[in-house]
C-alpha cells in the first residue's frame, strides 16, 4: 500500500520540527495546498490546486544550498515558521524564463531559489491523492474512489486477476495505476463481487468485506 502523509498545516516551530523528524520529510499540506519534500539540503514546495488533474501543471520551488540545510532552516525561521508566509514570498519573486537562482527577500545569500514545473504526473488533485479513509458500509453505487478505499485498507476477502487467474492479483500496482491515471476505469456490481475494468477490459474481480481495518500505530515526536 502507498500511504502519503497529509498534514493540515506547517505554521509553527513545533510542526516543522515534527515534520523534519519523520523517516522521510515528505507530505501533502492542506492549508496552503501543496506538497512539501525535504531532499538532503533542499526544501521543495509544489503548489497544487483542487481541480488539478495532471501533476505536470503544478508549479514547483526548490530552496536550499548545496552544502547545508542551514540556509533553508534559517529561511523557515525568518518567515516565522509559517509555510503560508514562505509561499507568499515565493510567488512574489520574479523569475526569468531560465529559472535562474533568485534571492529570497531578507534571507542569507547562501540560499538559492529556483522555480520550475513539476514533472510528476502522479501529483493529482487532492481529492484523488488525499487520505483514503476505509469504507464503513457497502456503497449503493460503486465508484472508482470506493475501490481505491477498498484496496488501500484491504477490505476484501477474495480477489482475482482476470487476465491471469492463477497468479496473485497485483493489487498495489493497480491501486497506483488508478491514482496515476484515474480516467478509463469503471466498476460494475455483480452481486457479492465487483469487477474493475480499464478501457472496457475486465481486470480484477473483488469480493468486498466491509469491516473495520486494524488500527495503525500513532506517530510520536
Amino acid at each position: 500500500m502507498m500511504h502519503i502523509p497529509v498534514l493540515n498545516q506547517l505554521e509553527t516551530r513545533t510542526e516543522w520540527i515534527s515534520f523534519f523528524r519523520r523517516e522521510r520529510s515528505y507530505a501533502y499540506i492542506t492549508n496552503p495546498l501543496c506538497l512539501v519534500d525535504l531532499q538532503t539540503t533542499y526544501l521543495q514546495i509544489t503548489l497544487l490546486k483542487e481541480d488539478m488533474l495532471d501533476g505536470r501543471q503544478a508549479t514547483k520551488f526548490s530552496l536550499g544550498s548545496k552544502s547545508s540545510i542551514e540556509p533553508a532552516w534559517k529561511m523557515i525561521k525568518a518567515c516565522n515558521w509559517q509555510l503560508s508566509g514562505i509561499i507568499d514570498g515565493l510567488v512574489s519573486l520574479k523569475f526569468n524564463s531560465n529559472a535562474r537562482d533568485n534571492a529570497f527577500p531578507g534571507i542569507h545569500r547562501d540560499l538559492t531559489v529556483r522555480k520550475f514545473f513539476a514533472k510528476d504526473k502522479q501529483l493529482l488533485a487532492p481529492t484523488l491523492i488525499g487520505p483514503l479513509s476505509p469504507l464503513t458500509q457497502k456503497p449503493e453505487s460503486w465508484s472508482i474512489n470506493d475501490v481505491c478505499r477498498l484496496l488501500s485498507h484491504h477490505q476484501y476477502s477474495h480477489s482475482k486477476f482476470l487476465p491471469q487467474p492463477l497468479k496473485p492479483a497485483p493489487l498495489r500496482s493497480m491501486l497506483l495505476k488508478i491514482i496515476d491515471s484515474p480516467y478509463g476505469w469503471t466498476v460494475t456490481n455483480n452481486g457479492t463481487e465487483i469487477t474493475l475494468s480499464y478501457l472496457n477490459k475486465a481486470l480484477l474481480s473483488i469480493q468486498p468485506d466491509i469491516k473495520k481495518p486494524a488500527p495503525r500505530l500513532q506517530e510520536t515526536g
